[in-house]
């Protein structure tokens, strides 16, 4: 119509997507072919908001007709490189090169892959056994790690210990310490993470306590409150981090920070 080519489609979502992939873009490539091929790598970022991460890319140095996107996958910030023609691949070698060097300690994961299969990697490649203990993210963080094909490797497993009543039975948390310093606290994490190792006995024993809100938060405590606690062999460590958001970014940023700890780790023994 009036030089447009025109595409119906079945509003099945099934059938609409096969027909798209194998009639519409067909079509679309024979009436419109690239004029060269146009390669593309992302990165994910954990612990950059997007305007420091912008500050820190060398874009000076990077090759002629490499560019440069942002999206957000919170709390992930997502870079892209873009490049097309003949020397795309080259100069996506140096442009990547050059990004790693100066952001590569925040990348969590590249191209294809997910924070998640990423630090299920590396807790495989290390031999690390991992126990989860869950309040506020209500099994957030085992949902993340079990997505991943092959997750029985190094999960040996992980609970919902949202009650205090949960946290006294299965972690022998202390009730004087709830008592004192209440579920919400650095001492209920650390004594979490440690109940949790001497009961599974794996390598590393993740805790997380806090409030996701919208209620339950106090002046001294306020909605957002986290914290994290980490049972080695190294030792115990333990962090409280006041996170901004919604139920939902709280839970989710209180999981990509555990996983954080899990990818640091791990990387740590790799080294």
């Amino acid at each position: 119509h009036d030089s447009c080519e025109l595409f119906f489609l079945p509003g099945v979502p099934s059938e609409m997507k096969a027909m798209f992939e194998q009639s519409v873009i067909p079509a679309l490539q024979e009436l419109h072919p690239p004029a060269a091929a146009r390669q593309q790598r992302t990165f994910k970022l954990f612990g950059l908001p997007e305007p420091k991460a912008d500050a820190m890319i060398p874009y000076a140095k990077l090759p002629q007709g490499v560019e440069v996107a942002f999206a957000l996958e919170y709390p992930l910030v997502v870079v892209k490189l873009r490049a097309e023609g003949d020397e795309a691949t080259q100069k996506l070698d140096q442009a990547e090169s050059l990004l790693l060097h100066e952001l590569g300690e925040y990348t969590m994961a590249r191209d294809g892959e997910t924070p998640e299969s990423t630090i299920g990697k590396l807790l495989i490649n290390n031999n690390l056994s991992l126990s989860l203990a869950e309040s506020c993210t209500g099994g957030l963080i085992a949902s993340l790690l079990t997505s991943q094909p092959g997750a029985s490797a190094f999960l040996e497993r992980g609970a919902v210990t949202y009650a205090d009543s949960a946290k006294m039975d299965w972690l022998q948390v202390p009730r004087p310490i709830l008592q004192q310093h209440g579920a919400v606290s650095e001492q209920c994490a650390r004594a979490m993470a440690i109940g949790l190792r001497h009961a599974t006995g794996t390598d590393l024993a993740l805790a997380v306590t806090g409030i996701a809100g919208p209620d339950g938060g106090t002046d001294e405590k306020p909605v957002g409150t986290v914290y994290l606690a980490l049972a080695s062999p190294e030792g115990v460590h333990v962090k409280g981090y006041l996170f901004n958001g919604d139920r939902h970014k709280v839970q989710r940023m209180s999981a990509f920070m555990a996983l954080e700890w899990l990818r640091r780790f791990a990387l740590r023994k790799q080294d």
